[in-house]
């Protein structure tokens, strides 16, 4: 299969650069992706302290250490992990996650990461951000999430004013960047009073993709929303200790608004990253996201038999591959993050180690 020979070849391009047992133990390289794409961490705790961050009841800090591994180590440890397919088409890269990547302590690092990826492995990059963007960024092809909940951003207070990021977008928007207004979380009594200047602001800096995204609380951080005036509780049934729950808000009119200002309304973040690459994915059942991407049938079946598997018979159905023998769980996410439609295992298992 041509993705995996891809990856192969980066794989042993990059292990000449790195010190491989020191990055091999890298969670990186051995995580799971989502059908979403896989999280690169910047550096691990935050001291932004929005009200309704959830990083801390995870028991993250209020401070940031930057990640460990450099750029490089940062890229191989992606190629390396077994699930994760390399290239323009390959596993979608978010980078940001438990922390905001463009603190001064972890700027450079973000975008050595970034550059790093695009560079060696090509994959598309999305980042999320509550600070305006660096606009070496455009030169990278990175989307760009613009994270905002309100017009003053009184929920996170120790980070620029959305304004400030808005504005930066357009700056990023003019030499060529891509960026989306991330509205994320969604606040009761805060984000949809604000909804319309957010959008105003937004389309001024010529951003045309919105997502909307849900909050998740916990006990802790219904008790901060609490402190700034906020109460969440009508939209909750229940909080428990180590639990985040996502709270019951429709969305439905902030999706018609924005829709109404003319905004392509995104279902997920990385509906964002497949447009602003050109690409498609059906990977989940929130798409397909710029329609459903092509699938050599004969690629599919030549990974197979090269991993070992007999009468797998591959066929595509137009949705979904569907394959005959039972695949092992690495081999199945592979496939899926090489193709981004889902792979269906059908039958008893039939490998040949």
């Amino acid at each position: 299969m041509e993705a995996w020979r891809r990856k192969l070849g980066v794989v042993e391009k990059l292990r000449t650069m790195v010190d491989i047992k020191r990055v091999e133990r890298d969670h990186h390289a051995k995580r799971l992706p989502r059908p979403c794409g896989i999280t690169i961490h910047t550096g691990v705790g935050c001291p932004l302290a929005c009200a309704y961050c959830y990083i801390y009841d995870m028991g993250f800090p209020g401070s940031v250490r930057p990640y460990p591994l450099t750029p490089l180590e940062m890229a191989y440890a992606i190629a390396a992990n077994p699930h994760v397919a390399v290239g323009e088409r390959g596993t979608l890269v978010a980078v940001g996650s438990v922390t905001e990547p463009f603190l001064p302590e972890t700027r450079e690092l973000a975008l050595g990461y970034i550059a790093a990826v695009v560079e060696h492995l090509g994959n598309p990059v999305q980042v999320a951000t509550k600070y305006p963007p660096p606009l070496e960024l455009a030169k990278y092809r990175a989307d760009v999430l613009i994270s905002v909940t309100d017009v003053e951003g009184r929920l996170e207070p120790k980070a620029p004013k959305p304004v400030e990021r808005i504005r930066g977008a357009g700056e990023l928007v003019k030499r060529g960047g891509s960026a989306t207004l991330f509205v994320r979380p969604i606040v009761p009594g805060v984000t949809d009073r604000d909804l319309e200047r957010l959008l105003a602001l937004a389309w001024d800096a010529g951003i045309r993709r919105v997502v909307f995204g849900t909050l998740r609380a916990t006990p802790a951080i219904a008790a901060r929303l609490r402190s700034f005036g906020v109460d969440i509780t009508p939209y909750i049934r229940r909080l428990e200790e180590g639990r985040q729950v996502p709270i019951k808000y429709p969305k439905e009119r902030l999706v018609e608004t924005a829709r109404k200002w003319g905004f392509e309304v995104l279902p997920a973040s990385c509906a964002s990253n497949i447009l602003a690459h050109g690409q498609k994915c059906a990977l989940c059942s929130w798409g397909p996201c710029g329609g459903v991407p092509e699938v050599d049938v004969e690629d599919v079946r030549d990974f197979l038999e090269y991993r070992g598997y007999r009468g797998a018979d591959p066929h595509f159905d137009g949705r979904r591959v569907v394959v005959k023998v039972r695949l092992k769980r690495g081999d199945k996410i592979f496939l899926e993050q090489a193709l981004r439609v889902p792979v269906v295992s059908q039958g008893k298992a039939r490998h040949l180690s």
